[in-house]
């Protein structure tokens, strides 16, 4: 890290339903776990601090600490991660856990890990003694931004996110010293993809802002890679917290294609490029209907590239097998076939397809990998 690096500290309130969330970027912040959890709590008691197989125990060592100073009663446990911690099986020894410390709703659970990891802790924090104090570090960007604020629902059978759940984070601490190790691999591709549809799904000029951005980001600078971080909360903060069920679900925007095509394709094509050619299948099937503007769909295209957000070269499956894949993931959820469909930015809506429109653009998908 370099001086100006270490100097760096953004801080964003995140408007959240039925409360906010305290987001800080930058350096060092590992240090600051006890005298923030502190100021929530008054009186200090117990902190149990979780983290997941792998987490940097220098980070975690620095944390305890904090917690110690502070006055706190720390015990240590470890949470599952990835798809381990996203179903309900993995509840109960975390709420066996909390049982056998005798955590309170008047105590501290501290988390650090990803996505699946944060997930889960918002799942058990909600309910834990009508609500336990919930503060996480993610371990990378994907985990901040979803596992943090949308946490990603449980697993139910073979089809994943089907039991969803609201965040229960009280404060998300991105310190860039911990993520480091994941700034180049997946989970920050992921995390990009991440900030893309917050923007798309917030406003025209949340959009504009990331893309006059992006470069210096991509480059590294953590000034602005922590201004980024700040606005990508606050944009989907505002989504999820509109009184609109149809603001709130745009999220979705590209997430039924990566559903769907999950099971379509080698395993070791990457999450990231799924979700990003969701959205640019989305946005086209918005032009085609003339909902969207050339222009903007290009816009999008561009932001995408310009975040090494990558594409899927080839398919191994029938455009009709494609529909079909589209239209099983969505009568999974729904009774309706509808997709999210940008309008326009800040206007992403569930949207009713022909046929004969997803057969073209299917079609058009597939001939273009073959």
């Amino acid at each position: 890290m370099t001086e100006a690096a270490e100097n760096v500290l953004v801080r964003q309130w995140v408007t959240m339903p039925g409360g906010s969330m305290d987001a800080r970027m930058g350096v060092g912040l590992a240090d600051r776990a006890g005298k923030e959890l502190k100021s929530t709590l008054g009186k200090p008691r117990l902190a149990v601090l979780a983290c997941t197989e792998g987490a940097p125990a220098d980070h975690i060592e620095r944390i305890r600490r904090s917690l110690t100073d502070a006055g706190f009663s720390v015990e240590q446990t470890m949470f599952p991660s990835g798809e381990a911690a996203l179903s309900l099986d993995a509840v109960q020894p975390v709420l066996a856990t909390l049982g056998e410390l005798g955590a309170t709703s008047g105590d501290g659970l501290v988390v650090v890990g990803d996505t699946g990891a944060l997930s889960l802790a918002s799942f058990v924090a909600k309910g834990w003694c009508n609500g336990i104090s919930l503060m996480e570090y993610p371990l990378d960007l994907r985990a901040a931004l979803e596992g943090s604020c949308t946490p990603l629902g449980f697993t139910v059978g073979a089809h994943p996110e089907m039991l969803t759940f609201p965040a229960a984070t009280r404060y998300v601490y991105c310190d860039f010293g911990l993520m480091e190790p994941a700034f180049e691999g997946e989970e920050e591709l992921f995390g990009r993809a991440l900030m893309v549809c917050s923007a798309v799904a917030d406003t025209e000029k949340a959009f504009g802002k990331l893309w006059d951005n992006i470069d210096a980001y991509a480059e590294g600078d953590a000034k602005i890679r922590a201004t980024v971080i700040g606005d990508a909360f606050r944009s989907r903060g505002r989504v999820i917290s509109s009184s609109s069920v149809v603001v709130r679900d745009s999220l979705g925007f590209g997430r039924t294609f990566l559903r769907a095509l999950r099971p379509l394709v080698p395993s070791d094509v990457p999450p990231s490029s799924l979700f990003a050619e969701g959205m640019r299948f989305a946005a086209r099937l918005a032009a085609g209907q003339g909902d969207l503007a050339v222009d903007d769909v290009a816009a999008i295209d561009e932001v995408l590239d310009a975040f090494g957000l990558g594409y899927i070269e080839d398919a191994p499956f029938t455009s009709e097998e494609l529909a079909q894949a589209l239209k099983n993931e969505c009568f999974l959820r729904s009774n309706r076939f509808q997709m999210f469909i940008p309008k326009s930015f800040g206007r992403i809506r569930l949207s009713t397809l022909s046929d004969e429109l997803l057969a073209e653009h299917a079609g058009a998908w597939v001939g273009a990998r073959s």
